[in-house]
């Protein structure tokens, strides 16, 4: 039994230790900006659980990930269509430092077959 508690402690140490620091980049606050901007043209003041994660997010897979929640948020302010065509911007701004590799590995965007 002793193997499994160093295993356990180890791996955890080791995954804190492989965590990327966070990325200052400007491709992240342009994305951050973005998608901010989307927020504040919804009438309605219910959106700031998704403001919080998209302003607390340190690196792109974080706010990669917040996008489902921001796709609902505008969706239910300004419909679907709108918010399937701001995701698509978005979308796009995550593609255009990767040269679509966020695609290509297994994640997904909107409307994508």
């Amino acid at each position: 039994m002793r193997w499994a508690k160093t295993s356990l402690r180890n791996s955890f140490f080791g995954w804190m230790a492989h965590q990327s620091p966070a990325e200052p980049s400007a491709r992240l606050e342009d994305i951050r900006k973005a998608m901010l901007q989307l927020l504040e043209q919804s009438p309605d003041g219910r959106n700031s659980a998704v403001e919080r994660k998209v302003l607390f997010a340190h690196d792109l897979d974080e706010l990669w990930y917040v996008r489902p929640d921001l796709m609902t948020a505008i969706a239910a302010a300004r419909g679907e269509s709108v918010a399937r065509q701001c995701l698509a911007d978005i979308t796009r701004m995550f593609d255009a430092g990767t040269g679509g590799k966020l695609r290509r590995s297994g994640r997904s965007g909107p409307g994508k077959d």
